[in-house]
């Protein structure tokens, strides 16, 4: 009789257990659905709340310096750092992008202009530069190019840039209350990351199923690959900006700002750098026979603009961990495909952790390798 009772029980015992593998599921399932419908929620929210976590990076260690002189109060300094990005971060990017809209836009005007009335010639002028017009038909030709009707060819070049950007101003025309929400947005979400962004990291910290030890060594890979991507290379970029900026104002380039910008992204590009546009400028001056203007432009763009990546840029990164020029730029390119203008910025910031995560391994696998190595020994 006790060993029909005892028959019984385990198959009930099985059915208890099936019953709450179901259940688990059933709970996996509703947590992964309710987890997708709270990001499907935040995904119109995607570049205020991206933009927001980039700026709260770069300008956190200047938040804990002013709550220090504002006697611990995070609210306050948080409020001031807010007010101090909008001031002098934000206005001067809506200004700089709307004077950077006019320049190209007289560029392209210019262009046309010059185009149509008959004196552009894609050659330099074969009385004055033999070698260089000799250099131009055989480059010309090789590219199956000489003898078409350039001109031509020139004019519905130019005419489909005008109409990109005559569709690129005409969508944010229409999204300026779109835009300047988002930006109050974002101002919005910068605040609770300086108060809370630390209890926020902690949370999430706690939330990944890995050792204590593991996390913190993956937090610290990753703020180092950051940091060095933030200062190291973007603000050394932005330097470089600003300085050709200057110096193409100084000598009286037309879009100066336009150029400078260019220049600026050049710096992400291995092997050639800011180069790609100071080289072929000041060798323009030289051909046009503005001789100081071209030394003058030279000769900064040596000592100045391309020394920075020697110098300051070591200094910002200070000994950790690099993020590769070609990872950089790949990450910058395909970033700005995939994301617009903020892949400029989170482009790297993806490679960086893709990056962290391949050193974590690596890390976590020398550990293994050691350890078994030890046990053999033993």
């Amino acid at each position: 009789m006790s060993e029909h009772i005892e028959e019984q029980k385990v198959p009930v015992q099985e059915q208890d257990c099936s019953k709450g593998k179901i259940a688990a599921l059933v709970a996996l399932a509703l947590a992964l659905l309710i987890l997708v419908g709270g990001l499907r929620l935040l995904l119109p929210f995607f570049e205020p709340i991206c933009w927001a976590i980039i700026l709260a990076l770069f300008f956190y260690p200047l938040y804990e310096r002013l709550k220090d002189l504002l006697y611990g109060s995070p609210a306050l300094a948080s409020f001031v750092m807010c007010i101090l990005i909008v001031t002098f971060i934000i206005i001067p990017v809506f200004a700089l992008i709307t004077s950077l809209t006019t320049e190209v836009l007289k560029v392209y005007a210019s262009s046309v202009t010059h185009i149509q009335s008959g004196d552009f010639t894609l050659l330099p002028d074969a009385e004055k530069f033999p070698m260089l017009h000799k250099l131009g038909v055989q480059t010309l030709k090789a590219f199956k190019f000489y003898g078409a009707d350039i001109r031509t060819t020139l004019m519905e070049v130019a005419s489909n840039l005008g109409e990109f950007f005559l569709k690129q101003g005409t969508i944010v025309f229409k999204n300026v209350a779109a835009i300047i929400f988002k930006a109050a947005l974002m101002v919005v979400i910068l605040f609770y990351l300086f108060t809370d962004g630390v209890d926020m990291l902690f949370s999430f910290k706690k939330l990944l199923p890995l050792r204590t030890s593991t996390v913190d060594r993956f937090m610290k890979l990753t703020s180092d690959v950051l940091s060095a991507t933030l200062y190291g290379n973007i603000l050394t970029g932005a330097i470089q900006a600003g300085l050709g900026i200057f110096i193409f104002w100084l000598l009286n380039f037309s879009a100066p700002l336009l150029w400078g910008i260019i220049l600026g992204l050049g710096t992400f590009i291995p092997m050639i750098g800011t180069a790609i546009v100071w080289a072929p400028a000041s060798l323009y001056l030289f051909l046009s026979g503005a001789y100081l203007e071209g030394a003058i432009l030279l000769a900064f763009s040596l000592l100045v603009i391309s020394q920075i990546d020697y110098f300051l840029r070591p200094y910002l990164i200070s000994g950790k961990t690099e993020l590769h020029n070609l990872f950089l730029f790949l990450g910058i390119i395909g970033g700005i495909n995939v994301f617009g203008l903020l892949g400029l910025i989170l482009g790297p910031m993806v490679i960086a952790l893709c990056m962290s995560i391949l050193e974590l391994y690596r890390l976590n696998l020398r550990e293994r390798e050691e350890s078994w190595k030890k046990d053999l020994l033993i």
